[in-house]
């Protein structure tokens, strides 16, 4: 079994169906909400029985989080975190094909393994410069960070690299989360990728409530922060996701490319973003030279 590999292939159903999704609702000419795309992309993923029916992140609703914004107005888009009620996916908040910018998660789960694929990107219709030169550099960030990483190092390192960057390009890093107490991460580890899953882990995947294996997946995971000793083994998957805000300017929406980082047992390494073709439906072709 190679466990990478089903993490590779759960990430492509989430990409894939994001796109799909995107495509059939941009098709109809119809007012696209927030809960319709969710929706939708939630419809297209349960066509895949090789993944659990929901995604793990929960709340919010399915493990799903779709957020839309506009260029001159993105207070939905500048998020700490989508576990609030007030960030779940509502029906009153429309896409702008102008000027719109959508941020859309998912957290798909593979049944035999209990690895996660998780996908985030932020998708922009507009033509706003800055916003472009800012989504350029969120994307540069991710490919530096890979390009460091190396086997034998800790994720502390990564973390410390991915600060000073994301500091020296006039950039902070927004995230919040209930698991990590430092809210510093830019990541986490893939749980089950680089180990096996104990007895009493694997009777919770088999007979446990399906927030029960949440909870253990949310809780598996090794962060990508300031003070991690965890190192870096061939095996391994974990993510790269350093979500974005400008420190200089405050009409720079948050964005956020959430890859993944698989390192091989033969050493070499794999970087995951599944963000092209997704790219190229938006109009955003000047993201597709990295």
């Amino acid at each position: 079994m190679n466990k990478l590999l089903i993490c590779k292939k759960t990430r492509e159903i989430a990409a894939d169906t994001l796109k799909t999704s995107l495509e059939k609702l941009l098709s109809k000419n119809k007012p696209i909400s927030e809960i319709g795309f969710a929706s939708a992309w939630l419809l297209e993923l349960r066509r895949h029985k090789e993944i659990f029916p929901d995604g793990w992140y929960i709340p919010p609703p399915s493990g799903i989080a779709v957020l839309f914004g506009r260029d001159d107005e993105f207070s939905r888009i500048n998020f700490t975190s989508v576990r609030p009620e007030n960030y779940w996916p509502r029906k009153d908040v429309l896409l702008d094909l102008n000027n719109g910018i959508i941020m859309a998660y998912a957290s798909p789960v593979d049944k035999k393994t209990g690895i996660i694929g998780d996908f985030e990107m932020t998708i922009y219709f507009g033509k706003n410069p800055q916003i472009i030169d800012h989504f350029k550099k969120n994307l540069q960030i991710v490919n530096e960070l890979f390009s460091f990483a190396q086997i034998g190092m800790t994720l502390s390192d990564i973390a410390t690299k991915g600060h000073k960057i994301i500091k020296g390009k006039g950039l902070s890093n927004s995230i919040f989360s209930i698991n990590d107490s430092t809210s510093t991460n830019i990541g986490h580890t893939i749980p089950f990728s680089y180990e096996s899953r104990t007895g009493s882990e694997f009777k919770v995947f088999k007979n446990g409530t399906w927030e029960n294996i949440c909870l253990m997946i949310s809780k598996k995971r090794e962060f990508l922060n300031n003070i991690a000793e965890f190192k870096i083994r061939p095996g391994m998957a974990f993510t790269i996701e350093p979500r974005l805000k400008s420190s200089n300017n405050s009409k720079l929406p948050l964005s956020s490319f959430h890859a993944i980082a698989l390192f091989h047992k033969n050493g070499e390494k794999e970087l995951l973003t599944n963000f092209d073709k997704i790219f190229r439906l938006a109009g955003m072709d000047y993201m597709l030279n990295f």
